[in-house]
């Protein structure tokens, strides 16, 4: 993630934390999970700087949920690369709604891509980091709290070179998803926010959610959101798009479109995770990692772990989803992963 969006975001974490709303979340441990809550006890003040909060639902009811450090299910934060879940769900909802195809191309909403010779790039290469473009742009157009999101779209069809042909190599960054999300504010006719809003936000009741005040809201990394908020939306993955209220945010062929590999024969070029990644080949579908999987190559865990340490999962077998919320600035993921996976491990196996 870029400097620039860090120092803009920095000074609003006081603000955000002082304004954050009381959360329905109570701690609680249920039998079956001491084994998780010690993992925690012990790695939470030793390595989390002592701020975390975690919870763990199975079936949409909680097993898991604990507070460190004054972090409770309400926390407001900045959730780094845990914000390419929910863009994938906005894409998605345009999927249903017939207005954008995963096999579209990006010059047919923005010629200005074809005029520079990168329009036949798929949409569902831009969220699956296999365009061919790197991963985060030297100029950090997909980062400029600056400029728009139409003009960070331009720019980078301008002046940011393909590294390789599109669909042969996977390069995990923002650009990709930066050009996506301008692509959905054409097929829709609304920003980038209120389209994030009215069609996984709001009807997902995530009321503590949004993607920030720039108006190049980073579409791969610039979420805001709580545990709670975050949640509700996994658990609305869980149950094939449907909330735990009864309304329908997407359709069960769009989640499963999402869970789908789009990296079977692909090149893996840069991966910020590779402690996380136990699968090897079919790494990636729209928006998720596929990083635990079975025979087959189905799908056992999925998940979209952010930049600053926070890291959602979801296990479809067990009914399981989860969420360890944190913050650290510097490097949070590596100093996060070996705890989330511990814990994601433990609970592999109730």
């Amino acid at each position: 993630m870029k400097s620039i969006t860090i120092c803009f975001y920095g000074c609003l974490i006081a603000l955000l934390l002082a304004s954050c709303s009381k959360s329905e979340s109570q701690t609680m441990v249920t039998q079956g999970y001491g084994d998780i809550d010690k993992v925690l006890m012990d790695s939470v003040p030793a390595v989390f700087g002592g701020k975390a909060y975690v919870a763990i639902h199975v079936d949409g009811k909680t097993v898991y949920a604990k507070g460190f450090g004054g972090y409770d299910g309400g926390t407001r934060q900045l959730i780094a690369s845990c914000s390419k879940w929910l863009s994938a769900a906005v894409l998605m909802s345009l999927v249903d709604e017939g207005k954008i195809k995963l096999t579209d191309t990006v010059g047919k909403f923005l010629p200005v891509f074809t005029t520079y010779h990168k329009g036949n790039i798929t949409i569902a290469q831009l969220f699956s980091h296999t365009s061919g473009f790197p991963g985060n742009s030297t100029q950090g157009y997909e980062s400029n709290v600056l400029i728009t999101l139409t003009q960070a779209a331009d720019l980078i069809a301008k002046n940011v070179d393909l590294l390789n042909p599109p669909g042969t190599t996977f390069y995990y960054g923002g650009v990709s998803m930066q050009v996506a999300g301008r692509v959905c504010e054409v097929a829709s006719g609304m920003d980038w926010k209120t389209l994030a809003a009215n069609k996984i936000f709001t009807p997902c009741g995530m009321t503590n959610t949004d993607f920030g005040l720039t108006a190049n809201p980073q579409v791969a990394g610039g979420a805001r959101s709580t545990p709670d908020d975050y949640m509700r939306f996994l658990d609305m993955l869980m149950n094939k798009g449907v909330t735990a209220t009864g309304i329908r945010v997407l359709s069960e062929a769009a989640v499963d479109a999402m869970e789908q590999s789009q990296t079977s024969n692909v090149t893996v070029a840069y991966s910020p995770y590779p402690p996380a990644i136990i699968n090897t080949k079919n790494i990636y579908g729209i928006g998720n990692w596929r990083d635990v999987t079975g025979a087959g190559d189905v799908l056992i865990e999925n998940s979209s772990p952010g930049a600053f340490g926070s890291h959602p999962w979801i296990n479809r077998g067990k009914k399981m989803t989860g969420f360890v919320f944190t913050f650290i600035a510097s490097n949070g993921y590596l100093v996060t992963m070996p705890t989330c996976l511990k814990v994601r491990g433990l609970a592999r196996s109730k």
